[in-house]
């Protein structure tokens, strides 16, 4: 299917993303900061880049606009995770200027649903 990017500091998390996606067919890279995601963007091309926004260093905001910065990325999809209420001042900020999905932490077993839609409307 699609290489997947998921970036989040909690290996739990992280480890979840991979199984979801994985028996979807789908090829996750984790990145476990979004210092690490953003270097790793133009190495791995993905085809969706899921972060989640609260991260030591660089957080999922950064990795949203590095990805709508990109030349060559720029059009991906990309999907936020967050445990912070979608009204929150940062979430709010995410959304008007990187054009992102917001998904909450607890809904995470969505992933597989939203990355398959994602990657198909995207192809």
């Amino acid at each position: 299917m699609a290489r997947v990017l998921f970036a989040d500091d909690d290996a739990d998390m992280r480890q979840l993303a991979i199984q979801l996606l994985s028996r979807r067919g789908h090829d996750v890279v984790t990145a476990g900061d979004g210092t690490e995601a953003i270097a790793m963007l133009s190495e791995i091309d993905p085809a969706l880049v899921i972060t989640d926004l609260n991260m030591p260093g660089e957080d999922g905001y950064a990795v949203c606009l590095a990805v709508r910065n990109s030349p060559t990325l720029h059009s991906i999809p990309l999907v936020l995770i967050t445990a912070l209420p979608f009204g929150d001042r940062r979430v709010q900020q995410v959304l008007a200027e990187s054009n992102v999905i917001v998904v909450a932490k607890t809904d995470i077993v969505r992933l597989p649903d939203l990355t398959d839609e994602l990657v198909a409307n995207a192809a």
